[in-house]
Parts: structure tokens; C-alpha cells; sequence
């Protein structure tokens, strides 16, 4: 559930860049040390991220493994930026060898809650973030933004496609069933060859408005082997043959960023900067052809060889600004959980809540910086809670109240204490 209030405007500019990096520390027979090593890939990833400079980066294709996860914060992004990124919690439900991921600079979001969606093929991951507003600590609320991450299925055939469908209704599914509303973002290698396949359109024109995503460039149609669409093709930069790297030159787009209609409109308190999504390093006469033959001017030189050597897709990256929020009700489905707390608060919380699933409750207290400062066990019924908490250890100032049973976030309030 995503709770959003009033956002002072703050005027950050925050960019997101989604990336397949190709079997990133993960060897096979084909893809090997040789061929796609790991420390050489890190170099060419410093490059690119050096050039894009992303405040949230979205992964597919990262190696099994905590250490591969971890050595992109090590070897790539805090290298020069001294603990400026963060990393989301490390997931493997599917028990694939090829996972997902989420890097965020926690000098403006703190991760606060993560959940995975479902694991058909691979991890379908959920990761909720809130931005740090200034104006935090003076009693300002904040907003919150979810990223959805995926890889669905590759291949073709009806079956391909099939299952393709199920990720996406699994996920359409998760979103209705879950409440989420507002800001909602969609970074993912969909191996789609069009927007004409089912999948793709339970995504984009799912009967119910509400939780639609949106092609922030609105570029429906035939993406595979059509020349119109040569500026928006992702893979593969490469021509010729190659063991590991897809080869014969970029005539897909299977890599992009959804969003939700509020963000195109603003309204949630972070608004799509028009004009800013872009394939990193396309410019549009590479149909078919190689990354750098002929020669590409789109970015510098060595950004386009890190891009060539890294992997055989393309990164995707867009903009967005952050913006005052035209709604201030708190977003809480008409289905969803009801709950009532009095601020400010001196000693006891008090909570009431109702409509929710029965079972055991993790009432947890978060302060504005994403830190966990109070965490209680509580048994909720299905209707009729109500409960205090002794908040009287805790310092005056604003906190998030969360209340989760299970891995399922239920609903989040702000919190003033004094």
C-alpha cells in the first residue's frame, strides 16, 4: 500500500536507468571468464553509470549470489561516491541463475518495504522507496514510489507468449489485490516483440484504469525488425557472431520503463520530465547494424565502447521531477484496511484498525532517514483492533508508522511525535 500526503516542492531531479547486463557474474559454457568477465565488466558498468549518473538503477540479469549484488556497490557505484548507493535485499524464490535488482542513492530515498510478486521463471521483484523531502524533520509528508522489476520469459513460440501473459497478469493481479495507486514504475526486459501481445496489453490497457501503465514515449505498434522504430531498439548492439553476446545488430525493444498515468500527469508528487527517456546510446541509424559501425556521435566515444562491450542490450533511462501533490487525502482503497490514529502523538500511539487479515502484525516505527527505531508484535483480527503503543523512548520529531502481517504491507501512516 502506498500512502502519500503533501509534498513541498523541492525541485530534485531524480533519473532512473534500467539495464540487462548480460549474465553479469554468472559463467556458462558459452558465456565464460573469457568472454564476458566479470572484472571487465565492471569497468565498462563504471563508464556507463559515470556518464547516466542514476539515482535509481534497475537490474536484470545479475548473477546468483549476494557477492555479485554487492561487488556493483563495491567495484561500480561507490567507488567515488562513498556510500552515496544502497542496494535492495537480495532474492532468489525462482532459484534461477539470473536475478534482479534495485540500487538507489539514499541521499534521497530510503527502501521502505519490498515484497516479490511472483517467481514463474525468475524473481518478479516489488521494491517501495520514499523520497527524503527537505522539509521532513519541519513536519512536511513525503511520497512514496514503487518499482516493479522483471525479465519476463524469452523465445516466440505460443507458449513463450503464454507464459509471458501470466507474469503479467501475476503482476496486474498483485497491484489490484495489493492497493497499490500513484507512483508506480515498471523497469523490465519484456522480450516482446510488440505491443499488439497479450501481455503487453493486460500492462497497458487493463480493464481497470486505475492501475495502467503508460509508454512514457507512446510507441505502440511492431517494435521487432521495423525500421520506424530503429531509435527506441535495445537489442543487440553487436553484428557478426558471438558465443555469449546476441548478435545481429539491434532490431528489438525489448527493454523499457512503464509508468503510471499519475506520474505523466504529476499529480502524486513525482511528474515524467517530458522528453528525458532515452536509449542510451542510440541514434537511430543503427537498424540492424552494429553499435559503433558506422561510427555513433551519440555519446562520448568511450561511453559507446562500454556499451558495445558490456552487454547485448542497451540500458533504457527517463527523468522525473519532484512536484507538489494535487491530492492530499491519504490513497487507501475504498477494500483496503481502515485505519485511525490521532496526531501528534505525546507517550501512547494509539491505533485503530480494521478490515484486515487476521494473524501476526509487525507494528514498526520508521524514522525520516529510513531507520527502523520500534518494532512490536501484535495479533490482528479481522475487524475490531485497537492498540497503544509506548513511543514515549522515542526522540520528538516525524516517523512513518508501518504495519505489515506476514511479507504483506498493510497500510502506513505519518507519525508526529512530540
Amino acid at each position: 500500500m502506498l500512502w502519500l500526503g503533501n509534498l513541498s516542492f523541492a525541485g530534485d531531479t531524480i533519473a532512473v536507468v534500467h539495464y540487462n547486463l548480460l549474465f553479469y557474474g554468472h559463467y556458462t559454457s558459452f558465456c565464460t571468464q573469457q568472454n564476458n568477465n566479470a572484472d571487465l565488466k565492471d569497468g565498462y558498468l563504471k563508464t556507463i553509470i559515470d556518464h547516466t549518473r542514476p539515482d535509481i538503477f534497475t537490474v536484470n540479469e545479475l548473477g546468483r549470489g549476494e557477492h555479485n549484488a554487492d561487488r556493483i556497490l563495491d567495484n561500480v557505484l561507490n567507488v567515488e561516491n562513498e556510500g552515496k548507493y544502497s542496494r535492495a535485499a537480495y532474492t532468489n524464490h525462482a532459484n534461477s541463475n539470473l536475478l534482479n535488482m534495485l540500487y538507489y542513492n539514499n541521499e534521497l530515498f530510503a527502501l521502505y518495504d519490498e515484497a516479490v510478486i511472483t517467481s514463474i521463471v525468475r524473481d518478479i521483484n516489488l521494491y517501495t522507496l520514499y523520497y527524503k523531502d527537505p522539509e521532513l524533520e519541519n513536519g512536511a509528508d513525503t511520497t512514496f514510489v514503487s518499482f516493479i522489476v522483471a525479465h519476463f520469459k524469452a523465445g516466440s513460440s505460443s507458449q513463450d507468449q503464454q507464459t509471458r501473459t501470466a507474469e503479467a497478469q501475476a503482476v496486474m493481479g498483485y497491484i489490484a489485490q495489493s492497493g497499490i495507486r500513484g507512483n508506480v514504475i515498471f523497469g523490465a526486459d519484456f522480450n516482446m516483440n510488440s505491443s499488439f501481445e497479450q501481455a503487453y496489453q493486460l500492462l497497458t490497457y487493463h480493464p481497470d484504469e486505475s492501475i495502467r501503465f503508460v509508454d512514457p514515449i507512446d510507441k505502440p505498434g511492431v517494435w521487432w525488425n521495423i525500421p520506424d522504430m530503429a531509435p527506441y531498439h535495445t537489442q543487440s548492439p553487436r553484428t557478426g557472431t558471438h558465443p555469449c553476446f546476441v548478435t545481429g545488430g539491434l532490431d528489438d525493444r525489448y527493454d523499457q520503463i512503464l509508468v503510471t498515468r499519475e506520474m505523466m500527469e504529476g499529480t502524486r508528487g513525482l511528474e515524467f520530465i517530458e522528453g528525458s527517456y532515452e536509449t542510451i546510446g542510440q541514434d537511430g541509424n543503427r537498424f540492424n547494424q552494429s553499435l559503433i559501425d558506422p561510427p555513433n556521435y551519440s555519446e562520448p566515444e568511450e561511453v559507446i565502447q562500454a556499451l558495445y562491450d558490456m552487454s547485448d542490450h542497451l540500458p533504457v533511462k527517463l527523468k522525473m521531477a519532484t512536484r507538489e501533490i494535487l491530492d492530499t487525502d491519504v490513497h487507501i482503497p475504498s477494500s483496503g484496511p481502515e485505519l485511525r490514529i490521532i496526531n501528534p502523538v505525546k507517550d501512547k500511539l494509539e491505533i485503530t484498525l480494521n478490515d484486515v487479515m487476521a494473524g501476526n502484525a509487525i507494528i514498526e516505527i520508521v524514522s525520516t532517514l529510513g531507520k527502523k527505531v520500534l518494532s512490536r508484535e501484535k495479533i490482528l483480527h479481522s475487524s475490531g483492533n485497537h492498540f497503544s503503543v509506548d513511543v514515549s523512548g522515542l526522540p520528538s520529531g516525524v516517523y512513518i508508522l508501518r504495519i505489515q502481517v506476514g511479507n504483506k504491507s498493510l497500510v502506513s501512516q505519518k507519525v508526529v511525535i512530540y
